[in-house]
């Protein structure tokens, strides 16, 4: 009977050991305990020479030196990320930004790199998902036709995302390092949002005096308010008697988790510097008591059916505004007076006060 062949050790490498059949050099390795049984879970390491498998060794012994948890290594990055959404991020995020983070998980993390085990996730798997999304990033046709890459301000948003993932992934042990790191992104162009000169922003509002949303234009113009907090102002925030307005809350949509359908909910400004009491000139409680005047002409002619939630903007039967509708009609109120497009935001700056 022939003698069986001898596994061939690395000198000096006890841990180390040859496999003649597959002509790898192998190392087995302790990563955990199992709960009931007490048996000892272990990791095969392979490698084409003693050294591939000396480093894989290394980095395994020092993942257990740091805390990382090796026996839950067949977790998934998009298997984590799920996790992490469910049970850190939902509570924690504000209703507005939990759906950015789960949609552009599953628009450009899953398809992508989602496969990968987390203790697999090296930081070149990361940099050729970011550099992709760069180049050719945008999920539709029709964005693709305009700019097939994502912008960098998004990109540097995922980035974001995956790193505060994988550093709870550290917090739970489940990983020792950050891959995210590692990573680079050009660098940004500060774009800066071209204001309206006052000739420009007088113009727009003269063109439009008899829109009846013209007391909201005003007041961006004249007040610095952003789109959210005009949207959100109720008549009840208006002291007509001081001569001012208290910013107390913003209109917002949101994702219903319970319908996956959006929402318009009212939430509190998103800093305390933001709730804040602003003075009203003359000429500015004269516009909003016109608005006011007609609006009473519109619930009059509604009747029971006007939806009165004491907005001071709001649709004709008292509904609230759509934000995106708002952007859009001001877009068209743009083009009908021909000034240049400028994003509403600059609505905010010239302060015409």
């Amino acid at each position: 009977m022939p003698r069986k062949r001898a596994r061939r050790r690395a000198n000096g490498e006890g841990s180390i050991f040859y496999r003649p059949k597959k002509k790898l050099w192998v190392s087995e390795i302790t990563v955990g305990y199992d709960p009931e049984t007490g048996k000892a879970k272990t990791r095969t390491l392979y490698g084409k020479t003693q050294e591939e498998v000396r480093e894989k060794l290394l980095k395994v012994e020092m993942e257990k030196s740091l805390g990382a948890r090796l026996d839950q290594d067949k977790v998934t990055l998009s298997e984590w990320l799920d996790r992490w959404l469910a049970n850190y991020m939902q509570e924690k995020l504000r209703d507005t930004v939990y759906p950015s983070y789960e949609m552009n998980i599953r628009r450009h993390v899953k398809p992508y790199i989602g496969h990968i085990t987390l203790k697999s996730l090296q930081t070149d798997d990361l940099q050729a998902l970011f550099n992709y999304l760069l180049k050719d990033g945008r999920v539709t046709e029709k964005d693709k036709d305009i700019n097939p890459g994502l912008s960098r301000r998004t990109v540097a948003y995922i980035r974001t995302i995956i790193k505060e993932a994988i550093t709870q992934a550290i917090h739970n042990r489940l990983i020792a390092l950050n891959p995210v790191d590692g990573t680079t992104l050009p660098p940004a162009s500060k774009k800066e949002v071209v204001p309206f000169l006052r000739e420009e922003a007088e113009q727009f509002l003269n063109s439009i005096k008899s829109h009846r949303l013209f007391a909201a234009y005003y007041l961006a113009f004249y007040t610095g308010l952003r789109r959210g907090e005009i949207l959100g102002l109720m008549w009840k925030d208006i002291d007509f008697a001081a001569d001012n307005f208290e910013v107390k809350r913003e209109l917002v949509y949101v994702l219903d988790k319970k319908t996956e359908k959006h929402v318009l909910n009212f939430q509190p400004p998103k800093t305390q510097k933001s709730k804040r009491t602003i003075p009203m000139t003359e000429d500015l409680v004269k516009v909003l008591k016109s608005h006011r005047a007609k609006q009473d002409d519109e619930k009059q002619f509604f009747g029971k059916p006007y939806q009165d939630e004491d907005l001071v903007f709001c649709s004709e039967d008292g509904k609230r505004l759509w934000p995106r509708n708002f952007n859009r009609q001001y877009d068209g109120l743009l083009k009908q007076c021909g000034l240049q497009h400028k994003k509403p935001h600059a609505m905010s700056y010239p302060n015409l006060n």
